[in-house]
């Protein structure tokens, strides 16, 4: 009689975690539906302008999946084990750890850029998964690529490349790519201080020849080109 009870106790509680996570998920897939008008209204707002990502040179999103989400095309919008760590992490310090994949990221530009606590850290990741079941990974990263903050009040990849480099996000160099998607780790600071910013774009390039987006010859060709940036006041 006691286990029967368990036993429809239990199914019960799953159930309950079914129903839950379906009106969760549910909620969460209308929630996203307006992504990619909300990302390009911030943007008009910002004062950038929207491109396709046929119009950025590939060297941009490969830069930007290799340094920030080498495994974006294959997870679901989370890395798992970045989520335990960072789960960890703020068990045994008290402190948190930022979103880590693009998706995240997206998700945190676009809909909570003015809130930053535990609990959209959360609701985030699981928007990020939902919006990988939503949206193709490269409408994405055009999302991404279009709504990041790039230093100096500029947002989005086409004015950050004319306004560092006086030219579109089609015709930017490798070396300029890298510079570019390394801004994003600290915008403001690193906008201001090339030297740093070079230093970090050359780790971006390593990760680029590592995944197997540029040789070894245009490695160190793009390193000599970023050399020159280092007493660059933009």
């Amino acid at each position: 009689m006691i286990k029967k009870i368990v036993f429809g106790i239990s199914i019960t509680g799953i159930l309950l975690i079914v129903v839950a996570l379906f009106l969760a998920y549910s909620y969460s897939h209308r929630f996203l539906n307006d992504l990619p008008q909300r990302a390009k209204v911030e943007l008009k707002i910002n004062g950038g302008t929207y491109v396709s990502l046929n119009k950025i040179n590939p060297y941009v999103p490969h830069a930007a999946v290799a340094s920030q989400d080498e495994g974006f095309y294959t997870n679901s919008g989370i890395d798992a084990k970045g989520t335990v760590r960072a789960i960890y992490y703020s068990i045994t310090t008290g402190k948190r750890q930022g979103a880590s994949t693009i998706t995240e990221q997206l998700i945190k530009n676009v809909y909570f850029s003015d809130i930053d606590n535990f609990k959209t850290d959360v609701i985030t990741k699981f928007l990020a998964v939902v919006a990988t079941t939503m949206y193709p990974k490269n409408d994405i990263l055009e999302l991404y690529l279009n709504s990041i903050y790039y230093g100096h009040g500029v947002y989005g990849i086409e004015k950050a490349s004319n306004y560092y480099f006086n030219k579109s996000a089609i015709d930017v160099s490798l070396a300029e790519s890298s510079y570019l998607i390394a801004l994003i780790n600290a915008p403001s600071y690193l906008g201001e201080n090339s030297s740093q910013a070079v230093k970090i774009a050359r780790t971006v390039l390593e990760l680029m020849a590592r995944e197997k987006y540029v040789t070894n010859t245009q490695l160190n060709n793009a390193v000599m080109d970023l050399n020159s940036f280092r007493k660059t006041k933009f």
